[in-house]
C-alpha cells in the first residue's frame, strides 16, 4: 500500500516492507494489532510465529487511547531478560529522539515486571554544542545539523548518528566507508546528521543504499569538516590550558619530590631549590628569586643588572644614611656551561635597605663542593672552570671590619648547555598539547620555551582520558620518560631505562 503513495503523501512515513512489523518472531509466539477501520469499527489482525499466513476479524469494543494497539507474547524464553522497561527507555530515547521531540508525542513504558513507570525522553547529549549551521541546504533538501564536542573520550553509545526524518538509521557515521577518518573517528563528536531524502536498504532500516541522495548527503558532510577541525582545535587549545592548571600542578609537585631525594650531581638539567636558611650572617631567609620549580628564573643580564643598579629614590624627604655590610649575593643564580668553558661569577654587597656597600669591602671564594677549580678572581668575581660534566658549588664571604656575609651558587657544567654567557636557569618544565594525527610519538622536549609538547592525537592519549587518575598518570610518565632524556642524553639504553624506573617509583604514590 505504501508503495503507491505519491511523494506528499510519504512525508514523514517510515517502512515499506513489513520487516518491522515481522520482527515480532524475535519476540514472542503470537502478534495481535488492533485498529479502527472504516466508521470506528475496530479490526484485529492475528499473526503466529513461523506461520506465512494471517487473519483479520472484527472485535467489539473501543480503544479508550484511540490509535492502535499491539500485543506480542507469550515471549520468548531468551527474550524475556532483554526486553525490559529500562532497556526499552535507553532504545527507544536514542532511535526516536528527533521524531518524540518534533511530533510532542509522549511515550510511557509500563513495566509490570519491575513495577516501573518510565517515560521515553529524547536523548541529550553531553558535550558542548559546536555551532557549524543547523542546515545546510542541498538538491534534495535540507541536512540538518547537530553535533556536539565531548571532553572525554566517548563510549560504546558515543558517536554521530544519521537519521532520515527524525528515526536513526545507522549508530554512527564510520559505518559508511568514506568516513572513517578524523574528526569523525576520533571519539570526540557525538550528535545527530538528519537527511529525509536517505534510500533505506531493502529488507532492513539498519543501511542506506548507495544512490545520487548519498552522495548529496555526503558533499554536505565533508563542507562541516574543515569548520569542525577548526572548532575541536580551540576546543583542545583551551583543555590544554584547563590541563596545565590542574594536572601540571601535581605533576610538578610529585618531581619536585622525587628530584630532591636523588643525588643532584646526577639530575643537573633543571634547577629545584632547596628549603635552606640564608647563609647571609644574621639575617631572616633571603629571597633568591628561586621558585619550587615550575618556572624559570630571571636571566643573568636582569640580575646583574639588580646587583648594578643605584637603589631607588627614597620615599622620605632625606635619603637613607648608607648602612654596613648585612648580605651578599652571587650572580648569576643558575649558571650552566659546557664542560671546559670558564663561568664568571659576580658578588655585590649591600645593606640591609638593600643599598649597595661601595667601601672597604674584602672577598673570599673558595669551591664548596665539586670537581672545579677558581680562576681569574679579582675581588668582586671569579671565574670557575669545570673539565667534566657535573656541578660546582661556589661561595663567597664578604667582608667589612667587623661584618661579614656569605653566599653560594652551583654552577652547573652540561653538555647540552646552550651557548653563550647567560643565566639559562630551568624549573622543571610545563606541557602543552599539540595534535598530530597519524604520528607515532607521544612526546618530545622543546627547550626554548621549557615545554614538553604532548601529542594529544594519540590512541594511548585518548585512551588515557578515561578517568582523570589514568589520565594524570599518562602525563606522569611522559613527563618522567623526558625528564630522563633530557638529563641523560648520552647514556646507553639499559641505563636510560634505569633511571626511568628511579624516578616513576618516587612519583608514582603523588600522582
Amino acid at each position: 500500500m505504501k508503495r503507491h503513495l505519491g511523494d506528499g503523501e510519504r512525508v514523514g512515513i517510515h517502512g515499506e516492507f513489513g520487516i518491522g512489523l515481522l520482527s515480532f518472531w524475535s519476540l514472542g509466539d503470537e502478534l495481535r494489532m488492533i485498529s479502527a477501520g472504516r466508521g470506528g469499527k475496530l479490526l484485529e489482525m492475528h499473526l503466529k510465529r513461523g506461520k506465512k499466513t494471517y487473519n483479520v476479524r472484527p472485535v467489539r469494543g473501543h480503544l479508550a487511547t484511540g490509535g492502535t494497539r499491539v500485543v506480542v507474547g507469550p515471549l520468548l524464553e531468551s527474550t524475556r531478560n532483554i526486553v525490559t522497561g529500562d532497556k526499552l527507555v535507553r532504545y527507544l530515547s536514542a532511535e526516536l529522539r528527533d521524531r518524540i521531540r518534533n511530533t510532542g508525542v509522549k511515550v510511557r513504558i509500563l513495566d509490570n515486571v519491575s513495577r516501573k513507570d518510565l517515560v521515553v525522553t529524547p536523548l541529550e547529549f553531553e558535550g558542548e554544542r559546536i555551532e557549524v549551521g543547523q542546515k545546510l541546504p542541498t538538491r534534495h533538501g535540507d541536512l540538518l545539523v547537530e553535533l556536539y564536542f565531548r571532553e572525554e573520550l566517548g563510549g560504546a553509545d558515543s558517536g554521530v548518528a544519521i537519521c532520515k526524518d527524525g528515526t536513526r538509521v545507522l549508530k554512527d557515521i564510520t559505518e559508511l566507508d568514506h568516513f572513517q577518518r578524523s574528526p569523525w573517528s576520533d571519539g570526540r563528536l557525538e550528535g545527530v546528521l538528519d537527511f529525509a531524502a536517505l534510500t533505506l536498504a531493502p529488507g532492513t532500516r539498519q543501511g542506506i543504499v548507495p544512490d545520487e541522495k548519498l552522495d548529496e548527503f555526503i558533499r554536505a558532510v565533508e563542507t562541516l569538516e574543515g569548520p569542525l577541525q577548526e572548532a575541536i582545535s580551540q576546543r583542545e587549545n583551551a583543555e590544554s590550558d584547563r590541563a596545565s592548571r590542574q594536572i601540571l600542578k601535581q605533576v610538578h609537585k610529585a618531581f619536585v619530590s622525587a628530584l630532591r631525594e636523588l643525588p643532584s650531581n646526577e639530575y643537573l638539567f633543571f634547577d629545584i631549590p632547596e628549603a635552606k636558611r640564608s647563609l647571609a650572617a644574621g639575617l631572616p631567609e633571603a629571597k633568591s628569586g628561586e621558585d619550587d620549580g615550575i618556572t624559570v628564573a630571571l636571566s643573568e643580564t636582569d640580575l646583574v643588572d639588580q646587583a648594578t643598579m643605584e637603589p631607588e629614590a627614597s620615599p622620605d624627604l632625606l635619603p637613607r644614611e648608607l648602612g654596613p655590610l648585612a648580605t651578599v649575593r652571587i650572580t648569576p643564580r643558575h649558571p650552566r656551561r659546557k664542560p671546559g668553558e670558564t663561568c664568571t661569577l659576580l658578588a655585590t654587597p649591600r645593606d640591609q635597605h638593600g643599598q649597595r656597600v661601595l667601601d672597604a669591602v674584602q672577598y673570599s671564594w673558595r669551591i664548596a663542593e665539586g670537581e672545579g677549580r677558581l680562576i681569574d678572581i679579582e675581588a668582586d668575581r671569579c671565574g670557575v672552570i669545570c673539565e667534566n660534566v657535573g656541578e660546582s658549588v661556589v661561595e663567597v664571604t664578604a667582608t667589612q671590619g667587623e661584618y661579614s656575609a656569605t653566599d653560594r651558587v652551583t654552577a652547573k657544567f652540561l653538555n647540552n648547555a646552550p651557548e653563550g654567557d647567560k643565566d639559562t636557569s630551568k624549573g622543571l618544565p610545563s606541557y602543552r598539547l599539540e595534535p598530530e594525527h597519524g604520528k607515532s610519538w607521544r612526546s618530545r622536549y622543546d627547550a626554548r620555551p621549557n615545554e614538553i609538547i604532548i601529542n594529544s592525537a594519540h590512541r594511548d592519549f585518548l585512551s588515557s582520558k578515561g578517568t582523570a587518575a589514568k589520565h594524570r598518570r599518562y602525563i606522569g610518565k611522559l613527563y618522567a620518560k623526558e625528564v630522563v632524556l633530557i638529563n641523560f642524553p648520552h647514556e646507553s639504553p639499559a641505563e636510560v631505562m634505569e633511571r626511568l624506573v628511579e624516578i616513576t617509583l618516587r612519583t608514582e604514590d603523588v600522582l
